[in-house]
């Protein structure tokens, strides 16, 4: 298997691992380089008395360097896979460290497989049904809680809440966790962001909090209803809230199949953990599906098709309504069949999607559109938008507009974004039928398929 620089260059974890990555990038750097089949090997100078040692595995893409960096994959495993990319590295025999690194997958994935072939083991469930009743009454008394900071912040005032450290919210935050609830302690959290928003974003800041406390309210609400909802819906709550969904749940959701086109990659740090996000939309369903993965400096994310590949198989999705989240099932990632962007529709039709999503779930902070034939340009109020005849959508920030303008190059693209109500953030851009990642930073979009 093969894969391009630019796909290369998608899974670096940020911005300053991609321009370090293409430091390493250099043959010349590099001693003991080898192959066999999709693992590619290498040693590099670095810091240290002796050279780091960095194996990849092109087909996941996975990869294990000895350097210090918590970071996944390091620079040196994107320079050694953008090495391979623009000179394939001759076979050679694998060195022992290679051999080793080789079998320990091996034998991982077999021990994995024969884990969920076993049997389970009983299960403990009057236990079960004590920590569930347990959660339950914490659950209720941190939205008892909820309920009524809620109902002082809106006697004092938003114009009054804006002037609040960021540990006021981050002790309301603090309890919701101590409650069990960390998908609204999440909310929570975010709070200040938005209240320290600039007077010139896409929206004013008072508006864009009193629409988050709203969706937090509504959500707390509906968390005391459940048993009023249909099971997907309620499921969906649940999750917003913070319930794990286990191993056992998601075996037993139906699978999907379909080419799924891989659009973008998003990474961002939560606490101590990255988050990363890979966002796919079905050829044939038109399904848009969000597979969100947690890493930490001791455990790296699992490897994942990149963007610009496609995913021939079946996701499962999470319970919910509408459903997004899903994990990957069987498949294999390999070339995309088109240079298309699945499933995108008008400025018009994507605003009806977007409504017909918070009818649903009216908590929902942000939705997948998908978007044809756009032109950008400057809107009436000096804003920078992206629209069509039936609409237009302002873009989230305006340092994206020069880099998309000039790959645009005044001609029509296709945008797949997340639109909060307010702004549209690009996260990827077809131009002439080529795919670009448009980065969270202020610079120009990343190519990761050509036409």
């Amino acid at each position: 298997m093969s894969l391009t620089s630019a796909q290369i260059l998608d899974l670096a974890p940020d911005a300053s691992s991609r321009k370090a990555g293409q430091d390493q990038a250099k043959a010349a750097k590099w001693s003991g380089l080898g192959r066999a089949g999709d693992v590619v090997w290498g040693e590099i100078k670095g810091s240290g008395a002796n050279p780091y040692r960095t194996v990849a595995d092109l087909s996941g893409p996975a990869s294990k360097c000895t350097c210090p960096s918590r970071k996944f994959p390091c620079k040196h495993a994107i320079g050694l896979m953008l090495v391979d990319a623009a000179a394939p590295i001759s076979e050679a025999e694998p060195p022992d460290w290679v051999a080793a690194w080789i079998r320990g997958r091996e034998s991982r994935a077999v021990s994995a497989e024969t884990r969920s072939q076993q049997a389970s083991a009983p299960v403990d469930e009057k236990g079960q049904a004590k920590r569930r009743q347990a959660r339950e009454d914490k659950v209720s008394a941190a939205l008892g809680e909820l309920d009524l900071w809620l109902g002082d912040l809106m006697r004092r005032g938003l114009a009054t809440v804006r002037r609040e450290p960021y540990a006021f919210w981050d002790r309301m935050a603090g309890r919701l966790v101590d409650g069990q609830a960390p998908g609204l302690a999440r909310r929570v959290r975010a709070m200040p962001g938005l209240v320290a928003a600039a007077p010139g974003s896409a929206a004013r800041p008072e508006a864009t909090l009193a629409l988050a406390l709203g969706r937090l309210s509504l959500l707390a609400r509906a968390a005391r209803r459940l048993d009023r909802l249909a099971p997907e819906q309620a499921a969906g709550v649940r999750a917003a809230i913070g319930y794990p969904v286990t191993a056992e749940e998601m075996a037993a959701r139906p699978g999907l199949v379909d080419e799924w086109a891989v659009l973008a990659h998003a990474v961002e740090d939560e606490d101590k953990l990255t988050a990363r996000t890979v966002w796919l939309a079905g050829r044939t369903s038109g399904a848009m599906a969000q597979v969100v993965d947690y890493g930490t400096s001791g455990s790296p994310l699992p490897p994942v098709p990149a963007a610009g590949q496609d995913f021939s198989g079946a996701l499962a999705f999470h319970p919910g309504d509408p459903p997004l989240r899903a994990v990957f099932r069987e498949g294999r990632a390999g070339p995309a069949q088109s240079g298309a962007l699945p499933g995108a529709t008008s400025v018009a039709e994507a605003l009806d999607g977007f409504a017909e999503a918070l009818a649903r779930a009216p908590w929902i902070d942000r939705w997948p559109v998908r978007l044809s034939g756009l032109r950008l340009g400057h809107l009436a109020d000096g804003a920078m938008g992206a629209g069509d005849a039936t609409g237009c959508f302002t873009l989230a920030d305006s340092a994206h507009f020069p880099p998309l303008m000039a790959v645009a190059a005044g001609g029509p693209v296709d945008l797949f974004g997340l639109y909060d109500g307010f702004a549209l953030t690009p996260l990827a851009m077809v131009a002439d039928g080529h795919l670009y990642a448009v980065p969270a930073q202020d610079s120009r979009p990343i190519l990761v398929r050509a036409a």
